[in-house]
């Protein structure tokens, strides 16, 4: 378990995502990539919402996620509160207890190939 990796989380309103995405693609050193997807905020806080997101009772949002050495993710955190401050913007960083990717192994390749259930056997060949 890697105690130095986090991960950290920007909630933001969608006009200010690319804004926060433009400084997050230019800090140097280069983070090795994040994640942006599209989100519905609920809460208490409506007086810049627009007339349908107060009749809806929720407010779009967009997230911006990165899982980061904790200096970088600091070092990122000072970058966005200089250059990247907007209205609205939320902030949370977690430890992150493991972190990879799944990569198919030479056997899970070849099951695949084979095509579902190449294994099972009929009534009549047992």
């Amino acid at each position: 378990m890697d105690q130095s990796l986090c991960k950290i989380t920007f909630v933001c309103p969608p006009d200010s995502a690319d804004h926060i995405a433009e400084l997050m693609l230019s800090f140097d050193p280069p983070l090795p990539g994040f994640t942006t997807w599209m989100a519905e905020g609920h809460g208490f806080g409506f007086g810049d919402a627009t007339v349908s997101e107060r009749v809806r009772g929720r407010v779009k949002r967009s997230v911006i996620v990165a899982v980061l050495d904790r200096e970088i993710a600091a070092g990122l955190l000072d970058l966005i509160a200089t250059k990247g401050a907007v209205a609205h913007l939320t902030y949370w960083t977690e430890p992150v207890d493991g972190f990879g990717q799944m990569r198919p192994t030479d056997s899970a390749a070849q099951r695949d190939d084979e095509g579902p259930d190449t294994q099972a056997k009929t009534e009549s060949d047992r």
